[in-house]
């Protein structure tokens, strides 16, 4: 399967996304190697996020999550009633479910922000 990535840096925001691809090897133990390009330019580190996206394999770069909502799930929780195990198992499914959730609504985000060529089609009163 081919690695397809699309990548922005903000210098080109103005012209919309590349896409680039390229051919790579993979070795007896299913390893693979990320160019240089890539790497260098995704800022990437010891480990990546791999997704299975129908027939394409994504790669992205694993970035620390800085802003940790466990206090904020703990006092939903405690305030919702949650106690001994039942608080644990609860506290985990909603950490869990924090990350899908903001990648979702910064997809959502970006595929709205494509549909606007310009900061005056966004607050255009004509439509």
């Amino acid at each position: 399967m081919a690695i397809e990535k699309t990548v922005r840096r903000s210098g080109d925001m103005a012209q919309g996304p590349r896409k680039k691809s390229r051919r790579i090897a993979i070795s007896n133990k299913r390893q693979i190697t990320v160019p240089k390009e890539y790497y260098d330019y995704l800022e990437m580190d010891t480990e990546a996020n791999i997704e299975l996206e129908g027939n394409k394999i994504v790669i992205t770069p694993v970035r620390e999550n800085n802003d940790d909502f466990s206090e904020f799930i703990l006092k939903d929780l405690i305030d919702e009633g949650y106690g001994g195990d039942e608080l644990l198992q609860e506290f985990n499914r909603r950490k869990n479910n924090i990350r899908p959730a903001v990648e979702a609504w910064i997809k959502d985000a970006q595929e709205n922000a494509e549909d606007v060529d310009s900061v005056s089609d966004l607050f255009d009163e004509d439509e």
